[in-house]
């Protein structure tokens, strides 16, 4: 499943760098692509929508 979400508290590229690999580095995610200029990140994973949001506060980020 696809899941495009807004991300906010990125300060530059290298935050929506170390989120991606954050995120990628999870067995449930498939694919994921995170944009510093559009604050977007489009994640292919089992997980729900609830379930990325979480994962992404704990690497210090807000999601919606």
């Amino acid at each position: 499943m696809t899941i495009e979400l807004t991300v906010t508290g990125m300060s530059c590229g290298g935050c929506a760098a170390s989120l991606q690999k954050a995120l990628l580095a999870q067995p449930a995610v498939t694919a994921a692509q995170v944009d510093f200029t559009s604050s977007k990140a489009i994640i292919e994973s089992e997980l729900s929508k609830a379930e990325l949001i979480a994962l992404i506060e704990t690497k210090g980020f807000s999601a919606s």
